[in-house]
């Protein structure tokens, strides 16, 4: 096992004693599952109304710490062949204006999973690719694995023309997408939360009866958090529950990543305890599997072959039509994980759907 490996599983390890003490107060205390017994009412819970903690959190200094605080992995990486891009890249460069021939595809292999990630980077990224995929390698495999692609753009995301979108990043399904420096670890924790949010629990809330493609953060599970505490950890936690949710996790990643937990950035961090707690107690498990190794992964876009046409517009990306000699499909990058010894994530019904923007401090 290499160093980095070794680090990311002491890093659990240390972790999770620290987290279950914390959530054997929060069970005893307030009587956790005996609480939620018959609560539904909590389902129709539907306004954040809380204010945010004060003194307010400065994401500045998180993304500073997170930058020291998870170790990196070891990583190897390969570019695609030429004129091959992901579907969902495709589709991010046309939704905000970009020439996808402009974009640089490559395959990163982590040393936690055996299969690859396929990230696209605009040739005029602020971001360099040892950057991108430095800071990739730092996220735990736990969350990595429920990145299907990653998208770097050189300016700012706007929805191409005439659309009303305005963000620093954006998540759609499992798809994250970028705009120039805010490929930061903590935006990333807050867009993969957002996926997470959507898939992790599936299966269990599936079990207890809620329809496919139930956010967990709409269920009693999270609003009983919601309900016990006086705060919530930002003001963009109030937008909605999936927000809460997704900035919750965000902090409580450098809850047990800090030496003195959340007091390092806000003596009023209390007041949203429960909602940190909450997220600890559900998905730190899913974050850091016992083996310090993928459980699965999202498959990224199929690859697609891109030719442009004379007198076409091109910004509007053409597929090659027809089928393909054997050549061309040896050269066609393979992006299935099944077949690979690497379970799939599949995301539930809706979830492929799904989009969250983030705006940015």
């Amino acid at each position: 096992m290499r160093a980095s490996l070794l680090c990311s599983a002491l890093l659990a390890a240390i972790a999770f004693p620290l987290i279950g003490n914390s959530l054997a107060i929060l069970a005893s205390s307030h009587s956790f599952k005996n609480q939620l017994e018959g609560r539904d009412d909590l389902e129709k819970r539907d306004e954040l109304d809380k204010p945010p903690i004060y003194p307010p959190f400065s994401e500045d200094t998180q993304n500073k710490h997170l930058r020291f605080d998870y170790p990196r992995m070891h990583w190897r990486s390969r570019p695609w062949e030429e004129g091959y891009y992901p579907i969902h890249c495709v589709h991010e460069a046309q939704f905000n204006n970009f020439w996808i021939l402009d974009f640089q595809v490559r395959d990163v292999w982590f040393e936690d999973c055996g299969v690859p990630w396929t990230v696209c980077r605009h040739k005029d990224a602020k971001e360099k690719w040892y950057s991108i995929l430095d800071t990739l390698s730092q996220v735990p495999v736990g969350m990595r694995q429920y990145v299907a692609n990653l998208v770097i753009l050189p300016g700012p995301i706007d929805g191409g023309q005439g659309s009303t979108i305005q963000a620093a990043a954006y998540t759609r399904g499992s798809v994250l997408v970028f705009s120039p420096t805010y490929f930061k670890l903590g935006v990333l924790f807050h867009e993969i939360t957002h996926i997470m949010d959507m898939v992790a629990l599936a299966p269990f809330l599936e079990s207890q009866g809620f329809p496919e493609g139930t956010p967990f953060s709409r269920t009693k599970y999270w609003k009983y958090a919601y309900g016990n505490d006086t705060a919530v950890p930002t003001p963009y936690s109030r937008a909605s529950w999936q927000e809460d949710f997704a900035d919750a996790g965000r902090w409580a990643m450098s809850d047990i990543s800090r030496y003195r937990g959340l007091r390092e950035y806000s003596k009023g961090w209390g007041a949203c305890r429960t909602q940190i707690r909450a997220f600890q107690w559900w998905m730190m498990p899913k974050i850091f599997p016992k083996k310090g190794i993928c459980t699965g992964k999202v498959e990224g876009g199929y690859a697609v072959k891109v030719v442009v046409v004379e007198g076409q517009n091109p910004l509007v990306s053409l597929f090659q039509p027809g089928s393909e000699s054997r050549e061309e499909g040896r050269k066609r990058p393979n992006t299935k994980v099944a077949g690979s010894g690497v379970a799939p994530i599949v995301l539930p019904a809706g979830a492929a759907n799904m989009f969250f923007a983030y705006h940015g401090a």
